[in-house]
């Protein structure tokens, strides 16, 4: 599994043209980079689930940085009243689906991914 399989997977997931394709591979080589270190030792790497949620990964990742970049984007502006209407709603929502969609790919992968959370190794009465 390479960048460009994550790639591949992400054009599943969304539209992407070829110059957001190419603003989108650093993210789908991040997303890999994260989820590699993660797979038990038996799990077998080009299992498509793991690039599916690799992709929805980068996709987070993705619309993230364009949520960041586009925070201060304003559809209008009126001064009698004080309104103002910030692009954005849709792109939130976008958001949230993808992530719900990253949730989704990797409770699919989960028996796949070691275990990293807490650990409890002894107690101690007393």
């Amino acid at each position: 599994m390479t960048q460009f399989t994550v790639l591949g997977q992400l054009r599943l997931l969304t539209e992407l043209d070829e110059a957001q394709a190419r603003e989108a591979l650093p993210f789908c080589a991040s997303a890999l980079e994260q989820l590699l270190p993660r797979l038990r030792p038996n799990a077998i790497r080009d299992d498509p689930r793991l690039s599916r949620a690799a992709a929805a990964s980068a996709l987070c990742m993705l619309l993230q940085r364009r949520e960041n970049s586009n925070a201060d984007d304003v559809d209008s502006f009126k001064a009698g009243d004080i309104t103002v209407t910030r692009h954005g709603k849709a792109a939130r929502d976008r958001l949230s689906m993808a992530i719900q969609e990253r949730e989704t790919a990797f409770a699919d992968i989960a028996e796949l991914l070691r275990d990293t959370g807490f650990r409890m190794r002894s107690t101690r009465v007393q």
